[in-house]
């Protein structure tokens, strides 16, 4: 049974160079390229895209998603069939195990001749950092091939185990101040003065790869409002938002404001800390996978 992570890239192709004119063995230059591709482009990638060869990294905030194959590797000539091949998959997270659905949704194949392949999909979205392990089991019949042979079949069952880690695609720092409303900077602080806040966020990519920052928004809670000040801020003559784009160890950074609503009360921690709401981010790698990352709770600190 073989797996692999289905995070595709372009294929690359080099063309060899050009024999010199007065050789007696000429090579063409297109001879390097892989088969269904068109000589004469020296453009470094093609349409064409391949699966990467080893199992490649995975990263919290992303959807982990896998190709489980299952192949018949017994010859034409082998006196067995078989059939009712069923496989299962389970994922370990750090914290849970959770069950898997495979797609297509087909929960039996009837009949695996030899060198046929079963393939199923599995996605899982990954939350936590640290170690995980998809165990994989498959399930089939063994059946002798000649119908002559009165044969019951014996159902055979065996289990791999994969370990994979997930790693932080997306380092965030971020950082709360006391912003005072225009004009009420010298008025003594009270309880019936709405707060305000300014929540400075700082992202760097992890990633070994570059992305795209697609948006970043604050959830607050009920009693706050909340005011973008990035890049995707509306504006007006805006016809085009440039995204943030992010190489391996980059850093941007972004800011909202935060203002508490009148006549509203915040919600506190224990040690009187103020609960202002939750960071989501989304950003795409460069063939589209979606990554997503939420926060937990920002709070400003100790309050006086």
């Amino acid at each position: 049974m073989d797996h692999s992570l289905s995070r595709p890239t372009f294929h690359e192709h080099v063309r060899l160079p050009e024999s010199p004119v007065d050789t007696e063995l000429p090579i063409d230059p297109d001879a390097a390229l892989s088969q269904g591709i068109q000589g004469g482009n020296n453009f470094l990638f093609q349409p064409l895209l391949k699966l990467p060869p080893a199992f490649g990294s995975a990263y919290v905030g992303e959807t982990f998603s896998c190709t489980l194959c299952a192949n018949n590797e017994l010859p034409d000539t082998s006196d067995r069939l078989i059939s009712s091949v069923r496989i299962k998959a389970e994922i370990q997270a750090p914290t849970q195990t959770v069950p898997l659905d495979l797609s297509p949704s087909d929960e039996y194949q009837a009949e695996l001749n030899s060198g046929e392949s079963l393939q199923k999909i599995i996605r899982f979205d990954l939350k936590e950092e640290g170690n995980y392990i998809l165990a994989v089991s498959l399930e089939y019949t063994e059946v002798a091939a000649n119908k002559d042979v009165e044969s019951t079949g014996r159902i055979r069952t065996f289990r791999k185990l994969y370990q994979f880690v997930a790693a932080p695609c997306l380092s965030v720092r971020t950082k709360v101040s006391d912003f005072p409303l225009r004009g009420l900077e010298n008025e003594k602080r009270s309880c019936a003065r709405p707060m305000s806040f300014a929540l400075e966020v700082q992202l760097e990519n992890m990633a070994d790869g570059p992305l795209t920052l697609v948006k970043i928004v604050f959830a607050p809670k009920p009693a706050f409002d909340t005011t973008s000040v990035n890049w995707d801020a509306s504006g007006a003559g805006d016809d085009r938002i440039e995204c943030p784009f992010l190489a391996p160890r980059d850093i941007t950074q972004a800011a909202f404001l935060i203002k508490q609503k009148p006549n509203s009360k915040a919600e506190t921690t224990k040690d009187g800390r103020v609960i202002l709401g939750q960071l989501v981010i989304r950003w795409r790698t460069p063939m589209g996978d979606a990554g997503f990352l939420t926060t937990g709770w920002l709070s400003t600190r100790k309050r006086p």
